[in-house]
């Protein structure tokens, strides 16, 4: 199978949110995180590989003590479509009675973020909370469980840029753009 030419992506995307709305969505993040814990020393906990950049993002407007670390956790595996979901890699600091602040790329339906909450709960966690950049706007089922901050809504379309892939590219963008259904 050839791969398709990345760049293709692009010219078969539109953009849904600009740099300046990420920038803004970001800021008001790390407002409410900021306001929430205080100078309560945290644990970001960054879901790879998808929240690498909106976690630096956000930890570099943070202004209490903060350790960083990261869990493998994937449903989509390069894909396109959600499955199952595989834990990769478990977080290497020991999270019994920390504060960990879960920072995620995407809320969809979530499955994935459920998922580590109750693995940060098991290996106990004093609290868990988390944050997405982006969350889907959608009518399908979810876990009913919702992120605790929320960068902002996003209509419900395939998205990448700002730590989003499609098949692995274009993480590295400063923006959001969906792809078009012939895309």
């Amino acid at each position: 199978m050839t791969e398709r030419d990345p760049r293709e992506y692009l010219e078969n995307s539109t953009v849904l949110a600009t740099q300046a709305e990420v920038d803004a969505a970001v800021a008001r993040l790390a407002t409410e995180i900021n306001a929430y814990y205080g100078d309560r020393p945290l644990i970001l906990l960054i879901v790879m590989t998808g929240a690498l950049m909106p976690a630096a993002w956000v930890a570099a407007r943070l202004t209490m003590p903060v350790r960083m670390d990261f869990i493998h956790v994937t449903r989509y595996d390069g894909a396109t479509r959600g499955g199952d979901i595989a834990f990769r890699v478990p977080p290497r600091l020991d999270l019994e009675g920390q504060d960990v602040l879960i920072v995620e790329d995407i809320y969809d339906v979530g499955l994935t973020l459920q998922s580590i909450v109750r693995y940060c709960e098991a290996q106990g966690a004093r609290s868990v909370r988390s944050t997405v950049l982006v969350r889907k706007i959608h009518d399908r089922e979810t876990t009913g469980e919702l992120p605790d901050f929320i960068g902002m809504d996003i209509e419900d379309r395939y998205i990448f840029g700002c730590g989003m892939d499609i098949h692995e590219h274009w993480r590295h963008l400063s923006e959001i753009r969906a792809l078009e259904e012939d895309g």
